[in-house]
């Protein structure tokens, strides 16, 4: 029988049978084949760990080890080596057996010469075959990879951007959403959220405030305290913002939607839009709303300076579980030293008695 192996081909013939071994490998080279031989499993071992083979063709059973074992931990601990068994029993079970664990072949001896050669021509056709299977399965996983990553980097871009055009209107808030979108994924990590599901909260909390860009300059940019009306026209940007992203098949933009839509609820059910309370406001919101906060405080507006990191912390603390879940809260504080952009120092510190966050009249202050 003619074949034509490939350079990488390597056969290891183990047989604790010294006669059995040369003449398997005369065959198998008299047909074009490379090999090497083994007395023994242990030897086997020794040889697959020093170089790559092809093809196992083992005897079932020799003094030192078990074939249908070393087969086992061959097809095991070397992907893309195939097995071909040899045995003189005649067992169906240990056929069985064999043909189980993965061999791709079964030899009985006494063996023809063009017997050995169908076998093991058959079982390197076969790898060859599931070995170019497995190539294309990776190049398309990579391509997918690639272009999930190129989407997701697309994505960002198009969020990041929009979200910058709503901010250009507020320009004191510089690069507010950039601060919460990081300080929020750092947040939900500190809760033990998974790297996908804080990576999603980052790029979803960038469009929190985008219901922004449907309320009028006069309000918006308005120096001192808003009037009742202003700040009822204030608040609706968490339902335009819901509007704009909401009815999407996109999960990301869904969790955006909720995000604009109840990052100004409060923990005591006094927030708006809807006066949700505790847990029945999503986690996501809960987080957001802590990190907005803090982030608002610790930046000069045109109706106030920034508070200093320690007296932002301050303020808010003296909310913890009124305005903010108490578990968030506190796993922001701690990780608050923590995350590099955090403005220490800030020109002008605030203490603990100035008033709590949401309960003056400017709605518009953070």
């Amino acid at each position: 029988m003619s074949v034509s192996p490939g350079p990488e081909e390597q056969i290891l013939i183990v047989d604790d049978d010294r006669a059995v071994r040369l003449v398997l490998a005369e065959l198998l080279r008299a047909a074009g084949y490379s090999c090497t031989t083994a007395g023994g499993s242990l030897e086997a071992h020794r040889l697959l760990d020093e170089r790559p083979f092809a093809l196992l063709l083992s005897d079932v059973n020799m003094p030192d080890g078990s074939g249908l074992e070393l087969a086992r931990h061959v097809l095991e601990a070397h992907i893309g080596v195939a097995a071909v068994m040899v045995t003189g029993v005649d067992d169906p079970d240990i056929a069985t057996a064999a043909l189980e664990l993965g061999a791709y072949g079964y030899l009985l001896k006494p063996f023809g010469s063009l017997q050995v050669e169908i076998q093991v021509a058959n079982a390197l056709r076969r790898r060859r075959l599931e070995l170019e299977s497995r190539r294309r399965r990776q190049d398309l996983e990579r391509r997918v990879d690639e272009q999930t990553s190129l989407l997701r980097h697309s994505n960002e871009e198009t969020i990041r951007r929009f979200s910058f055009a709503i901010e250009m209107r507020n320009r004191e808030t510089g690069d507010h959403v950039t601060r919460v979108g990081e300080r929020c994924a750092r947040l939900a990590e500190a809760l033990g959220w998974s790297r996908d599901r804080c990576e999603a909260l980052r790029l979803a909390s960038l469009l929190h405030d985008v219901g922004k860009i449907a309320i009028p300059d006069r309000i918006l940019l308005k120096p001192g305290p808003l009037s009742l009306d202003e700040r009822h026209e204030m608040q609706t940007h968490t339902t335009i913002g819901h509007s704009i992203l909401s009815d999407s098949s996109s999960p990301l933009l869904a969790l955006a939607a909720e995000i604009a839509l109840h990052h100004h609820e409060r923990f005591d059910g006094l927030g708006y839009p809807h006066g949700l309370c505790g847990r029945d406001i999503p986690m996501d919101a809960r987080i957001v709303s802590v990190v907005d906060v803090f982030d608002a405080l610790t930046t000069d507006r045109a109706y106030r300076d920034a508070y200093s990191p320690e007296g932002a912390a301050a303020v808010m603390r003296a909310d913890r579980g009124r305005q903010f879940d108490a578990e968030v809260l506190d796993a922001f504080l701690e990780i608050l030293a923590a995350l590099p952009d955090v403005r220490h120092g800030a020109a002008h510190s605030r203490d603990a008695v100035a008033p709590a966050v949401g309960r003056g009249t400017s709605a518009h202050a953070v």
